[in-house]
């Protein structure tokens, strides 16, 4: 394989983003990429191995140029965690602006690849802005909003997106620099109403550790075994007497799995109670490991910290 930075392998691979972008990566063959190159087929494979690993380079290519940029500010000790979070924000919108091709192609609808990689790479990717987004301001804000911290990040993402779509859809002539800063105003204004506030989160630990689940994870998260488990009950020939006790037992563990802090007891009594019934057996056995119960009888796994 040759060196990533070589000429010709950028070549190919902001030509190929280009061309799955304009005409769809499903309808674009590795003899298509190799024509627009002015290279042969041959050639082409000499770099990547298929169509799914061109697809893969060309997504690690633009996101570490972007991330190598991103370097460059964290490593200036001259500004503030907030000067930098800032000049970082700036830089990803200029990015998605600069290559608005690249991220088209994100938005395909890349299904049916053999190569599960690309799916998880594009998730952890969108899982980590998010936590950027976050741990930003968390330092920004301090230890006090850490439980507001997912929700700040939500807050100011989904106000972005509403600007950066009138940029690029509609023309706007919205300077970037100016749509962070006016963003970053008003998202003070509300963190400063959060910490002031006792409003409770939107999302608890629960909900922010099932958001960001990896691709591919073997641990199913409880709410999902839980809606299962609900699901299996109601195709079961059981006594309705028995089904409705379930039901309501998997509810009200869905509602205390809400909490920023579950009671464990409450868990343990729910989870009781589907004990007789067999079918449920090993999803039951499933639901306690993915909560830890046996392993910490205190405090579940999911239990804000």
């Amino acid at each position: 394989m040759r060196k990533r930075d070589s000429e010709k392998e950028k070549h190919i691979l902001i030509t190929a983003m280009k061309l799955f972008s304009s005409k769809s990566y499903n309808r674009t063959s590795m003899q298509e990429v190799a024509d627009i190159c002015g290279i042969s087929k041959g050639s082409l494979y000499l770099y990547f191995k298929s169509k799914e690993d061109l697809l893969l380079n060309i997504l690690q290519y633009y996101f570490h140029y972007m991330e190598e940029q991103i370097m460059l500010i964290e490593e200036d000790a001259s500004l503030s965690t907030a000067e930098k979070f800032i000049k970082e924000f700036e830089i990803k919108l200029r990015h998605y602006i600069e290559h608005q091709e690249f991220y088209r192609l994100q938005g395909q609808e890349l299904s049916g690849l053999s190569d599960k990689n690309i799916y998880r790479y594009l998730h952890r990717q969108n899982i980590a802005e998010v936590k950027w987004v976050e741990h930003s301001l968390i330092k920004i804000y301090g230890k006090e909003m850490v439980p507001y911290a997912a929700d700040g990040a939500f807050l100011l993402m989904g106000m972005t997106k509403q600007y950066m779509e009138l940029i690029i859809l509609k023309q706007f002539p919205l300077p970037i620099k100016k749509v962070v800063r006016f963003v970053m105003a008003q998202i003070d204004f509300m963190i400063k109403g959060l910490l002031d506030s006792n409003i409770e989160p939107l999302m608890n630990e629960n909900l922010w550790s099932l958001y960001l689940e990896e691709a591919g994870e073997k641990r199913v998260h409880p709410f999902e075994l839980i809606k299962q488990m609900k699901n299996h009950l109601k195709v079961q020939s059981i006594p309705n007497s028995q089904k409705e006790v379930a039901i309501q037992s998997l509810t009200i563990m869905e509602q205390e799995l809400m909490n920023m802090q579950p009671r464990m007891a409450i868990l343990k009594g729910m989870l009781h109670n589907l004990e007789q019934i067999h079918s449920l057996k090993e999803i039951r056995k499933e639901l306690i490991n993915s909560l830890q119960i046996e392993h910490a009888p205190s405090k579940s796994r999911f239990t804000a910290e």
